[in-house]
């Protein structure tokens, strides 16, 4: 929602959370979301996708780290990556910076929003869309692996939230799940954001967690905290092998060294270890049968913001 010079994310039924925009560089609708990138104060350059904050300049190394890093290195060996959305670019750059990786094949619905990227956020991709390892897709995720025969030591499921009548609805379920499995190499790895840990709004995480589960069977659920979200934010690392040991602290640390990712800022092993301790009443929600429900095609995951006529006269 937009106020005068605010942006306003409604949430739940008991808070908002405001940003103040000191110029907006970009505010329009594509074919499947409204876009406005924009110049936020204290987060500097900023993207909002159908009224939901993205990423912002100042700490979206925090997201893309988190999300990236623990799949590739619970693979041993990663060369052929496939990333499910990853609009902003920063997705590339963080797998480019694994030098085994030969093929990262993107596929990202909306062009537009792409190009949009390309312009106004460079130090996201910094040029990674053209980079010769690099196959950029502009279609529908799931139809792609549908009709590719390929396989993929890594898959990265970069969304926005499954949104009623959204565009990445269909990629939460237990078919997609099962479909991406079907295209993982021996030893793959799925990696994917699964929204907030909130205590508040806990049911679309643990649904994700135990929807993985019916699939994978190893699914290990982490955390950390997103200051732009202004919220603990939950993701996924799901394999049928055991990559428990991929994440001993001597050998993640030496694994980043030998791949020369040398210029992270967030992830190493002290904070691997901080995002992947589960606070206990995430440990007991994922435990409990009452909270969640295994998604389908027929039963989708719906995170819906407040309607207009819910925000009262915020």
């Amino acid at each position: 929602m937009r106020a005068q010079n605010w942006m306003i994310e409604f949430r739940a039924v008991s808070r908002a959370n405001m940003f103040r925009l000191l110029k907006t560089e970009v505010s329009t609708k594509s074919k499947y979301q409204e876009i406005v990138i924009a110049d936020v104060q204290g987060f500097g350059r900023a993207v909002f996708l159908d009224g939901l904050p993205q990423s912002s300049a100042k700490d979206e190394f925090i997201y893309h780290e988190a999300l990236i890093h623990p799949a590739l290195v619970a693979n041993k060996s990663p060369k052929k990556v496939y990333i499910a959305g990853g609009g902003e670019g920063a997705v590339l750059r963080e797998i480019l910076k694994h030098n085994t990786i030969e093929k990262v094949v993107m596929v990202d619905i909306d062009e537009e929003f792409i190009n949009l990227s390309r312009e106004y956020l460079y130090d996201w991709h910094q040029g990674t869309y053209d980079h010769e390892k690099v196959e950029l897709v502009h279609g529908d995720a799931r139809t792609y692996l549908e009709e590719t025969e390929e396989r993929f030591d890594v898959i990265i499921m970069d969304l926005t939230d499954p949104l009623e009548d959204g565009v990445s609805t269909s990629l939460f379920t237990t078919e997609f799940f099962s479909l991406a499995k079907s295209r993982l190499a021996e030893g793959g790895v799925l990696c994917m954001q699964a929204e907030t840990v909130d205590i508040t709004d806990i049911a679309p995480h643990v649904s994700i967690v135990k929807t993985l589960q019916q699939c994978f069977k190893n699914v290990l659920p982490y955390q950390t905290y997103i200051p732009y979200y202004g919220l603990a934010w939950g993701f996924v690392v799901a394999s049928d092998h055991d990559i428990r040991p991929r994440f001993d602290a001597e050998t993640l640390t030496q694994t980043l060294k030998e791949r020369d990712c040398n210029d992270l800022k967030f992830y190493d092993s002290e904070s691997h270890q901080h995002m992947f301790s589960l606070p206990k009443y995430l440990r007991d929600a994922i435990a409990d049968p009452n909270v969640g429900k295994i998604v389908s095609d027929e039963q989708p995951l719906i995170v819906e913001p407040l309607a207009e006529g819910e925000k009262g006269n915020s």
